[in-house]
Formats: C-alpha cells, structure tokens, sequence
C-alpha cells in the first residue's frame, strides 16, 4: 500500500510533537506500507523561512517531496490579524487570509497533491492547524486520515475548522482527553475514529556522568525541554522558578530546546542549547524533575521521555492531556499557579523517596502503554480499516445500484 504522509516540515532536526510524530511513524510504518513524506522546505515554524532544498530526497530510507512555501511569516502582522479575527465579526474569507498569514504557504504543494492522489492509496495529514492540511483536506478528504494533534486554542473554533474534522475518513488521536475535547466540539458523523498516541523506546545506558561534567551542573536542578517561548509557558516557568528560588539556594532551573524568547538574567536559570537525543535523556535522566509548563498539548513527547528514564514530572494543571498522565501513571505531580507550583516543588525536591518512586511509576506507565510494537500494531489495523471503508465508499460511488 502507498501512504503519503502531508506535514508542514519534517526532518531529523526539526523540531515539535507533530513533527517528531511524523518522523518517527515514517520509519517505524515503513517495512509495512511505501511512504512519501509531502512537506514544505521549512524548517523554522515561526517564520517558514525556506531551508532545505526543493523536490525530491531520500531520509533514512524514506522518500521525502518538498515544496517551497511562497512568502515568510511576519509574527507580530500574523499576531495583530489574530488578535482582530478572534475577537471581530469576519468572514470566510477572511479565515481564509489568516490561514494563509499563518502558514505555511505552500500552493505548490497543495498542486502536487490534487495533480497525484491517484499516486497513493490513503494521505495521512498531521495537524488540523496548517494551511497544507486544511487544503489538503479539502481535495482528499475522501482517502485520508486526520491526526489532529488537537487541543483547546482560540483558533480552533473558526468557523473553517469545522470541514476540518468532517472531512477525513478516518482520524486518530494521541490521548483521551484530545478525544473527548474534539468529539464535544465536532461532528464526526461518518468519520472512523481511534486512539493510539506514539511509542516510547526505553533508553539503553546513557552517559549521564558524561554529561554532568560537560556542562558543569554541579548543583541540584530541575529541567524544561523542547521549545523555549512563552506560548509553551516558559515565560511564567521562570518567574514562579525566580520566586521559588527566593528561599532555595541550590537548586538550578535548566532549559533545553530551540531558544524563542529572552531568559531572565539569573545566576541559577541556565540554557545549554540544543543537544543531541542521547545528551537530552542523559539531562532527564539526572534532573530531579522535568517541568513541562505548557498549558496546551496534545500528547507530550517530554512527559513520555522523562518517565522512560525515571524521572518524575511537574505539569501544568491548565493542560488536560498532561493532568491526564499524571493520574494514570502516578508519575508527577501538577499544579495551578503560583502556590501549588511552590509546593509541589518543593515536596518533589525534598524526597528522593518519593522522587524515585513516582519515577518507577512513569517508567511503568510507559513500558505498558507506549511499546512501539502495539502501537504499529494497531496503527496498521486502523489504516487497513480506513482503506477498506474507502475501497468501499469508491466502489459505490461508481455504482449506485450496489445496496
């Protein structure tokens, strides 16, 4: 079977939980199906700056298509136009111009995909949000599947979105909680839908002592991983961390990920950039917590990562997805402001019992929900579900008469 997978960028250094989904789909799917990646020349999701070269590649034995996106985003227009659509009677059309301000615009990619969808039994789209997946859609909704990576956002709720979640034959979603919030606030009449998320490899030995002198971390310190913006709650991380710190001597705030704000001047709030996979786990693996402070996510890779090291989380309360591991897992702990942060923290960093223990339990949790062995498992069992229903649809389709 030949699946095209359709996503705004992709690559081994790109960086974002669709992004990495993706990836790691392509290599885990592909002894089963013949996979293109159609994707943009991005590889900068603020901007959609054209980084790699236009048309045909080969990745780790995947074949990779892209297309150049045709204007760059200017954030603070982008920003301004938001600000006004949400909060303003509007258009279609003017959706229809947010969407393309926001990205990436990739028209050549979207000409591909209408020009060669016989080429391919099923498009599989990653994220409801971007404008290849919204025309994508639009043109090949009838042998396609959606995973939405969805969660509660303003622009979620614009009026186009809704042809978004209908269109797709079938749709998967990561965790329960994305489930619940889409079909509340969806029609999915028709539409196949299941629950997988991804799969979590179980790191071998990691060079943690390595790591730790490398960089010098000679004090305690608990660390933030992945994107570095105040969209992610980085901003607020460090002003409840500066605060906390305030009777705490020891104890560093650590970041790791790709910098899109300023950090705050502070002798203990440390960035040490953006490091390879085995440098990351051997970060988690010596923290004491990670502190995953964003308030919209739809699955977390960090939260899976850390507890496949043993390492016990404290997660933003606002986000459903993240609460949601917490309590299955006994993992972490969550909080909702400043005072709940203060005190989880600090019953977290005074017991290494209880430190250890919640570790034990997210590594557990991982172990027995996460194993990439199910989770290809049932994606190919969905996959071949949704062919079926679009062999069947399309044989109707031709022939009306057939009951």
């Amino acid at each position: 079977m030949k699946l095209a997978f359709v996503i705004q960028r992709y690559g081994a250094s790109v960086t974002g939980g669709a992004e990495t989904l993706c990836y790691q789909l392509a290599r885990r799917l592909s002894p089963w199906y013949k996979i293109t990646v159609i994707t943009t020349c991005a590889q900068d999701y603020t901007t959609w700056k054209n980084h790699f070269p236009a048309g045909e590649s080969t990745l780790e034995g995947i074949r990779v298509l892209r297309f150049p996106t045709k204007r760059e985003r200017d954030m603070t227009a982008f920003n301004r136009y938001s600000d006004w659509l949400y909060k303003n009677p509007h258009r279609k059309e003017d959706e229809h111009h947010w969407l393309e301000l926001q990205g990436p615009h990739a028209p050549s990619l979207i000409e591909y995909v209408k020009g060669h969808s016989d080429d391919f039994d099923l498009f599989i789209f990653f994220t409801y949000l971007y404008y290849p997946t919204y025309w994508g859609l639009k043109e090949l909704g009838d042998k396609s599947i959606l995973l939405p990576t969805a969660h509660q956002e303003p622009p979620i709720f614009l009026n186009i979105y809704q042809k978004v979640f209908s269109s797709p034959v079938g749709i998967i979603f990561n965790t329960p909680p994305e489930a619940e919030f889409v079909r509340k606030n969806f029609p999915l009449k028709g539409v196949l839908s299941t629950t997988i998320g991804t799969g979590m490899e179980i790191p071998g030995k990691l060079p943690a002592k390595q790591f730790i002198h490398k960089y010098r971390l000679t004090n305690a310190y608990i660390l933030c991983v992945g994107r570095i913006e105040p969209g992610k709650g980085c901003r607020e991380l460090c002003h409840y961390f500066v605060n906390f710190k305030q009777g705490e001597d020891e104890v560093e705030l650590v970041f790791i990920g790709t910098l899109l704000m300023e950090l705050p001047r502070h002798p203990s709030i440390r960035y040490l950039g953006y490091l390879s996979e085995e440098e990351k786990l051997a970060a988690m693996k010596k923290a004491e917590v990670v502190v995953i402070p964003s308030p919209l996510e739809s699955l977390s890779l960090s939260l899976l990562e850390a507890f496949s090291v043993r390492t016990p989380v404290l997660v933003d309360e606002r986000s459903e997805v993240l609460k949601e591991h917490c309590l299955r897992s006994n993992g972490g702990l969550y909080y909702r402001g400043y005072d709940e942060f203060y005190y989880s923290l600090k019953l977290l960093l005074s017991s290494g019992q209880l430190r250890r223990l919640m570790g034990d339990n997210g590594f557990t949790y991982v172990r027995e929900n996460y194993d990439w062995q199910k989770i290809v498992k049932r994606y190919t069992e969905f996959i071949s579900l949704v062919f079926q229903q679009v062999r069947e649809r399309k044989k109707h389709s031709s022939n009306p008469s057939i009951p």
